[in-house]
Order: C-alpha cells, then sequence, then structure tokens
C-alpha cells in the first residue's frame, strides 16, 4: 500500500529497541528555512509508514501551509506552532499531489482556518475527490490484516513461502505491526477534505509583500505534481518529486520525470524542501536522480526490444551501479536495506507499463 508508505517492507533490519522510539504519528522536527519559512521535517521512517515533510510560508498578510500529512493528530500540533510563529491567518493550503500521506491532515487545518482555501492541480483534485473516501472505508480493516499477519510470520518462526524469519526480521515485522496498530486511532479524526481549487500549469499566491509560485512542470510521482517556488528566498518546495533516501514510484512516470527534475535544477534554488527526507541546500541528489531515472528507462526499452517479459526484464535490470549509492544516503536500516529494492520493484515495472505502450492509470497501481 503505497499511501501508507513502504509496507511492502517485510526482511528489514531494526537496531534499536521498538519500545524506545516515538511513532510515525508522534514527531517532526519543526526547522527554519529563512525569513518565515518553516518546514516541519519528518524523521526517516523506522517501520515503512511515512510522514510528508510539510511548510509553513508567512508574508505580511497571510500565511499558507504546502502538504498536511497524513495524521490529524501531527496536524493540529502543526496548528499550534504556526499559531506560535504568526498571528497571520492560514489562508491557502497547497497539496502536492495526492498521496494520502499528504492531504489528510487537510480536514484540521479547514477546522482551524474556516476560510482556507484548498489548492491543487486539478488531476490531483479530481484523485483525492475520488480515491479518498475509498481508501478511508478500507485502509482501517487492511491494516489490522496486514498487522496480524505480520505477528502471524513472526509467532510461527517463517514466512508462508516456507523461509525462516530471522531475529532481525522479527523485529522489523513486530515494528511496522506496532505501527499499523498504533496509527489505528488516526482513522476516526480523519475528514475527507479534497482541494477545493485546482489548476492546470501555474498560480501567483500573494501573502503580502512575498508571492508563491505554484507550478506543475509536467508528470514525475504523479500526473499532477505541484510544486512550490518563492523567487525572494530562492526555496523550492519539491513534494514527492524529491524523496531522499530513496524515490518512490508506484504508479510514476519514469521517462518524463528527469524532465521534471532538470526543469527544476534550472531555477537554480537555494534550499529545496523533498518531501521525505532532509532539508537539501544544492541540487546533488537531484541530479543522481536524473541519472537513475535515465538508467532504469534505457536499459527497460532495451529489455522490451529484445522481447524480454516483466519478469525477464526485472532480472537483468538491478541498476545494480545505484543500489550503494542510495544505501549510502540512508541513516535507518530499513532504508538501508530495503528501500532501493522496494523503488526497484515498482519503478521496473512501470517503465515496463510505458515501454509497452501499456500504461495503467496510477489510481489502479
Amino acid at each position: 500500500m503505497r499511501r501508507f508508505g513502504l509496507l511492502a517492507a517485510l526482511c528489514l533490519a531494526i537496531t534499536t529497541h521498538a519500545a524506545e522510539k516515538k511513532f510515525v504519528n508522534e514527531e517532526y522536527v519543526l526547522q527554519k528555512i529563512a525569513d518565515g519559512v518553516y518546514s516541519f521535517i519528518a524523521p526517516e521512517s523506522d517501520s515503512g509508514v511515512v510522514q510528508s515533510n510539510c511548510t509553513v510560508i508567512i508574508g505580511e498578510d497571510a500565511a499558507l501551509v504546502a502538504d498536511t500529512g497524513q495524521f490529524p493528530s501531527l496536524a493540529a500540533r502543526m496548528v499550534a506552532d504556526i499559531k506560535k510563529l504568526t498571528n497571520k491567518p492560514v489562508r491557502y493550503v497547497v497539496n502536492t499531489h495526492w498521496h494520502f500521506d499528504h492531504v489528510w491532515g487537510n480536514g484540521v487545518f479547514r477546522s482551524a482556518y474556516p476560510g482556507v482555501a484548498i489548492i491543487s492541480t486539478e488531476f490531483t483534485r479530481e484523485l483525492v475527490e475520488d480515491q479518498g473516501p475509498k481508501v478511508l472505508r478500507t485502509q482501517p480493516a487492511e491494516n489490522k490484516k496486514q498487522a496480524a499477519e505480520y505477528r502471524k510470520f513472526v509467532a510461527d518462526g517463517k514466512y508462508p513461502s516456507g523461509h525462516a524469519v530471522s531475529e532481525e526480521s522479527e523485529g522489523s515485522l513486530t515494528r511496522l505491526a506496532d505501527t499499523l496498530e498504533h496509527i489505528d486511532v488516526e482513522f476516526p479524526l480523519t475528514v475527507h477534505t479534497p482541494p477545493t481549487l485546482g489548476f492546470e500549469k501555474e498560480l501567483t499566491i500573494s501573502l503580502g509583500k512575498r508571492e508563491v509560485k505554484v507550478m506543475w512542470l509536467g508528470r514525475a510521482n504523479t500526473g499532477g505534481d505541484a510544486i512550490l517556488w518563492l523567487p525572494d528566498a530562492k526555496v523550492l518546495v519539491a513534494g514527492d518529486t524529491v524523496v531522499y533516501p530513496s524515490p518512490f514510484a508506484t504508479g510514476s512516470y519514469m521517462s518524463e520525470w528527469p524532465v521534471v527534475l532538470q526543469k527544476m535544477m534550472d531555477m537554480n534554488a537555494a534550499t529545496i524542501i523533498p518531501g521525505h527526507g532532509p532539508v537539501m541546500h544544492d541540487a546533488s541528489y537531484l541530479k543522481t536522480l536524473v541519472e537513475l531515472f535515465q538508467a532504469l528507462t534505457s536499459q527497460v526499452k532495451l529489455a522490451v526490444s529484445q522481447g524480454s517479459s516483466l519478469e525477464d526484464t526485472r532480472k537483468k535490470v538491478t541498476l545494480a551501479e545505484f543500489k550503494g549509492r542510495f544505501a549510502s544516503f540512508a541513516s535507518t536500516n530499513l532504508w538501508r536495506n530495503d528501500g532501493f529494492a522496494t523503488f526497484l520493484q515498482g519503478a521496473v515495472e512501470r517503465a515496463y507499463q510505458e515501454a509497452t505502450g501499456k500504461l495503467k492509470p496510477e489510481s489502479e497501481e
């Protein structure tokens, strides 16, 4: 389930005791980016369930929030922190894309700031409107089912395939099950609150002596990715077009993504805020992503031209030359061991769909 992070990651090593660590819906780091710009940076996940980075931009007349995360309890804490930072009202929320780890805090901001306009690309608005009620209805039961399955693997000491569950994997499975059960309290608090305003290419928002440009540069992580650009501070809010330490790739557009990244690099941002991961002050990671996506697309196209099936293409396209580079970016064993492999699983299939002319709608992925 991509909407809740890397839940397919099963054989992961966790070196710290879960009981000593906070859960994903309990923490963020409030970081000053520039004058009047602050981000709520989510730590690297140790379970596979993720929270997005969120950013508040404050002008003389009003404030804007980019993404609201997926946990209402954290969104409420963000609202409280914003009110400590400014007495200006949040008049705008921008959802960078439709994945629910970026939008399920919308209802909290609508409650705190009743007149807030929630903005996204029209593509994103339509998908949040369509998919939100379905996922909210089914996800609690799905999480409980998955948690029970993971606990059974641990209790049995083996996976359904018969492979033994290692001691390291026991910790990983238990942490994931604990997390899925812990976040169950968030669902009753989540109010389906889709964007109310959609745009196609570019929108300029004035906050009072500060302009925010909201732009669609092309298809990348999703078909409707919006980025935010602050000309006065040269700050770029990237959403999930940039995810560190490994990108996500479910329902993505692998050959078009590097084109979008190049447009972003051409903006010469002084600061880049990714959808997940630490704040960046140069484009070196974006360049690595471009190299990765271009290599992926080229190798998959070659395999398809040779008549390879998807299974055979997976065997040929391992991108082994990138695995170590992305592992070195990670700070947790989860991402070191499985982050790149999880990306590759979805990315090869998506590139294969594209190369064979059978690209599925991303809501079906």
